[in-house]
């Protein structure tokens, strides 16, 4: 019986190796498929604020959640960010923001707006650095969508480092179409899932955000 010969014989085992590498990717792939869409999302609502900020964009869901905190914590002023250039894509519905809210049951008197001087969520969290200096107010609460709460909270966290402002931040879940365990199911969710991966790479290497809280 003739012996198989040993160039071969280590081809096969080379693409049993690969075969066995892939599956093991494969198998990892799937895992961490539910988890792409629910590690973006954080809640952390911290101590009672002095201040809740509503971030500016999806107004649909961040407003009603935003009117709901306001609600649970009477005495916190209600913030608003407002982008330098104001386009239906990073503020859609700027104008009418203060409206909805007292429609909402906030009192005119406790909304006030900033104008960041850079854009982005970095720009709004230096915004809010400054907010909560001049009012000298210690507790910020922030109100965003689910898939940008993590990023939110990273970037807040390492702008208010070393200052005595503590930052929470809560999903505005309940008026959000966002099924993070679920992401790959509809357009919205794999749109906003892709943006926010890229989004913390980005942040990462521009304005050294921490990839991980």
């Amino acid at each position: 019986m003739s012996r198989e010969p040993g160039a071969h014989r280590a081809s096969r085992r080379a693409r049993r190796v690969a075969v066995a590498a892939l599956a093991t990717l494969l198998v990892a792939a799937a895992a961490a498929v539910p988890y792409a869409g629910s590690a973006p999302v954080v809640s952390v609502p911290g101590p009672s604020p002095d201040a809740i900020v509503s971030l500016a964009s999806h107004e649909w869901e961040r407003l009603p959640a935003t009117a709901a905190q306001a609600a649970a914590h009477p005495r916190a002023l209600v913030v608003l960010t407002v982008p330098r250039e104001v386009t239906p894509y990073n503020c859609h519905d700027c104008v009418r923001r203060p409206e909805r809210l007292i429609a909402a049951g906030v009192h005119a008197s406790r909304i006030r707006q900033v104008s960041p001087s850079e854009n982005g969520t970095y720009g709004e969290a230096l915004a809010l650095k400054t907010f909560m200096h001049d009012y000298n107010l210690r507790r910020l609460l922030v109100v965003t969508s689910p898939y940008h709460t993590r990023r939110s909270l990273n970037t807040f966290t390492a702008v208010f480092a070393g200052t005595p402002v503590s930052v929470g931040i809560v999903p505005a879940s309940a008026s959000s179409p966002a099924r993070p365990h679920s992401w790959w199911a509809a357009p919205y969710d794999r749109a906003y899932v892709r943006y926010e991966w890229a989004a913390v790479l980005y942040y990462w290497i521009w304005h050294h955000v921490p990839l991980a809280a």
